[in-house]
């Protein structure tokens, strides 16, 4: 009995674990709240958080007392219906000599032209200023094309790496590739873009800014300056939305998340779709969108006459594309670092424990050399241990005891502690983002039950199908009250809960996907749920009631 009463005792302690901590040692406090569309931070030597949201505003956070100043407003392009879809105030980065030059960096949509800018600003008397404008990246922003990236980072090596996404309507390739050719279709085909060596898009550049507002090309960028069809500025192409990248401070990889395409399963045309975390030790071509995940390849297909060609070649790509304006012949397609079935794959920082002071509540030492990885759709957690030769030795969610809602950003402060940025809770104009702070103690504790997400706010509560949409993907499209990117479910109730076919037609179309009844945003297929799942989800939905 006393064996049985110790074994139950040691898988059940915070003490379970043999690689990090419990969660139970893990304090996690909201610093400050009603963000707006919040997008990336940056924190400053003294401990102090940017934030910028996606509406163009730059705030300043004192985590020490919650309080909040706006320090700019940026006039950025923001989405009108299918119209410039995700733009905005996009990305922040401090400059590593930032306690003596107060140079920020904002990469951001500008307003009423087709371009985003990236920028340096000063920051003095409590306010942005001094704009110089670094690099201009051309972009559309009609036909609901998106996908922008956005993300800025330094690395130790001194230059500023600057994601951008393949700027492409993904929602008439089926889940699948966008690759169309055909007459007027630009819109539609990533060859342009992700596969292009002469454009700047679906890209991660990496430049040296320098003191009078320019920038140089440091050694070792994907192709050399003065190559034929090819900018210099680029470093790692194939990339389809890296939506947050970060540098290793000792070892100057690069780390970003692929969030990947909606498809369900494999066809034809190619896999399922797969998000990626990719490490890039050196600059390289991620194969999008022509191969995902461990380079599992797509097939060329006439958009126009339905047919599928033949399968792409990781080892010799060729963008033979009416849209593309650089080589034919592309490098050689790196598989990716870690890969799963789609959502919102995000890249946070890699923590090393000797950067930081210690037993000041920061990471700790148990967490030495993991990159921080996580999910803006499912909002999971995870430590990606890596070894000194920066290969994958183990890997193990994180904080599944917490609640976040979108996280889109995570970086570290001065003394280890960890800030994690919520987008919030709706896909635009929501006014719920936070800023959150985990800290480390060396004695556990009680772990408050998170108040009830309130994007489920009116779904039966202890109806199963309530449990499975909190489960899945459902919430980064769909709210009880608030329109996101998808309909409400108080407005699928409104329209369905009378009609007595309504339940088998929706369980259905959750697992097959679908289009076209609530504007032209799909709604991607969900092949994990059976259809006795579905059924007690739809029937969670249409129990919800109007006001």
């Amino acid at each position: 009995m006393r064996k049985l009463a110790s074994l139950f005792f040691l898988l059940n302690s915070p003490f379970a674990s043999a690689k990090a901590p419990a969660d139970e040692y893990f304090k996690v406090e909201t610093v400050a709240v009603s963000f707006i569309d919040a997008m990336e931070m940056a924190v400053t030597p003294e401990g102090q958080v940017f934030v910028t949201e996606r509406t163009g505003a730059v705030k300043l956070v004192d985590p020490e007392n919650g309080k909040v100043n706006v320090i700019a407003t940026i006039p950025v392009e923001v989405r009108k219906k299918e119209f410039a879809r995700e733009c905005g105030l996009l990305g922040i980065a401090l400059d590593p000599n930032y306690e003596k030059n107060k140079w920020v960096y904002l990469y951001y949509s500008v307003q009423g032209k087709p371009v985003h800018h990236l920028a340096r600003f000063t920051f003095e008397g409590g306010q942005l200023g001094s704009e110089k404008t670094l690099l201009e990246v051309p972009h559309d922003r009609e036909n609901s094309t998106c996908h922008e990236g956005g993300s800025l980072a330094f690395g130790p090596d001194g230059c500023l790496y600057l994601s951008t996404g393949d700027n492409t309507c993904p929602f008439q390739s089926n889940g699948s590739a966008p690759i169309d050719e055909g007459e007027n279709r630009k819109w539609y085909d990533a060859q342009r873009t992700s596969a292009n060596t002469n454009d700047l898009r679906g890209k991660i550049l990496r430049i040296r800014p320098t003191k009078n507002g320019d920038y140089t090309i440091p050694k070792g960028n994907l192709f050399p300056k003065g190559t034929a069809k090819t900018r210099p500025e680029i470093y790692v192409m194939g990339c389809r939305n890296p939506y947050r990248i970060s540098i290793d401070q000792k070892t100057n990889y690069l780390y970003w998340g692929k969030v990947g395409p909606d498809a369900g399963s494999d066809s034809s045309r190619g896999p399922r779709g797969y998000d990626e975390i990719n490490q890039a030790r050196k600059a390289g071509n991620f194969g999008w969108p022509y191969f995902s995940a461990n380079n599992k390849p797509y097939t060329d297909y006439d958009f126009a006459e339905k047919k599928t060609g033949k399968k792409f070649n990781f080892k010799k790509p060729i963008n033979t594309s009416v849209n593309n304006t650089g080589l034919t012949e592309l490098p050689p397609a790196q598989p990716a670092f870690w890969h799963y079935p789609r959502a919102s794959a995000c890249a946070g920082p890699v923590f090393h424990s000797d950067l930081f002071p210690k037993d000041q509540g920061g990471l700790p030492a148990q967490l030495d050399g993991c990159l921080i990885a996580y999910d803006w759709t499912t909002t999971r957690i995870r430590l990606i241990k890596l070894d000194d030769k920066g290969n994958i030795e183990w890997n193990e969610p994180w904080l599944g005891k917490y609640r976040f809602v979108h996280p889109g950003d995570m970086a570290l402060g001065p003394k280890g502690e960890l800030f994690i940025l919520e987008y919030g809770s709706a896909w635009y104009d929501g006014k719920d983002g936070k800023l959150k702070r985990v800290t480390y103690s060396k004695t556990p504790q009680a772990i408050a039950v998170s108040p009830s997400d309130p994007r489920m706010k009116g779904l039966p509560k202890d109806h199963p199908g309530t449990k499975l949409i909190a489960e899945t993907t459902c919430l980064a499209c769909h709210n009880t009250t608030q329109k996101s990117i998808g309909p409400t479910y108080r407005d699928v109730a409104g329209k369905y809960a009378k009609d007595p076919n309504s339940i088998e037609m929706l369980a259905n179309k959750v697992i097959k996907g679908g289009v076209g009844v609530w504007g032209e945003q799909p709604m991607p297929p969900h092949p994990q749920h059976n259809i006795e799942e579905t059924r007690q989800m739809v029937e969670a939905i249409l129990k919800v009631r109007k006001k």
